[in-house]
């Protein structure tokens, strides 16, 4: 039998990996520039993708957690940023 996959579920997906990646990357990484810029590019896709799944909880929560970690991510490139 065929599942597919919607895209609100994709949106979601995508949201949390990119906010995993840019949380990861900003507190590995010691270029806060490129944390700041990869998290502002996380929030961005994170918004996409709040506004494809805001419709399904079960997507939006992804999305919520992915955009939660790209703001992370940004603020921790920040914080680098004005304290190195």
């Amino acid at each position: 039998m065929h599942h597919p996959t919607s895209l609100p579920r994709i949106a979601g997906f995508a949201a949390i990996f990119i906010g995993v990646l840019t949380a990861a990357f900003s507190f590995v990484s010691k270029s806060t520039e490129a944390a700041i810029y990869f998290g502002a590019a996380g929030i961005v896709i994170c918004v996409v993708s709040l506004l494809i799944a805001r419709k399904n909880i079960d997507e939006l929560q992804m999305t919520v957690a992915g955009l939660f970690l790209s703001i992370v991510a940004m603020a921790v490139g920040f914080w680098q940023h004005y304290n190195m």
